[in-house]
C-alpha cells in the first residue's frame, strides 16, 4: 500500500511516499506499524512506538481530508497520507 508523507515524516524518511507490504484491506494501525518496521527513525517524533498513533501535530487523513480510527480498515484506494496537521491561532 503506498503511503504519502508529508511535515516531519517526509523530513526524516526523505521520502515523499512509501510502499508499504501489508495485506489489504489492513487496519490503520497495521498501516502504521509496517511504517514503523521499515522507519524505524520515526518512533517518538512522528508515531508512537507502543500503540502505532501518530504523536500530534501529526495526523493521517485518507483522500486528504477524512481521519479514521488505528483499528479502521484501510485500502490503497483511500489514498492515506500522514501528515502535520498545523494548530490556527
Amino acid at each position: 500500500m503506498t503511503l504519502e508523507l508529508f511535515g516531519m515524516a517526509r523530513a526524516l524518511t526523505g521520502r515523499a511516499q512509501v510502499s508499504l507490504a501489508v495485506t489489504e484491506p489492513c487496519t490503520l494501525r497495521e498501516l502504521l506499524a509496517a511504517l514503523l518496521a521499515d522507519f524505524p527513525v520515526l518512533s517518538e517524533t512522528v508515531l508512537d512506538p507502543r500503540t502505532c498513533a501518530p504523536l500530534e501535530p501529526n495526523a493521517v487523513l485518507l483522500d486528504g481530508r477524512r481521519a479514521r480510527a488505528l483499528d479502521e480498515s484501510v485500502s490503497d484506494a483511500d489514498r492515506p497520507v500522514l501528515l502535520l496537521i498545523p494548530s490556527g491561532g
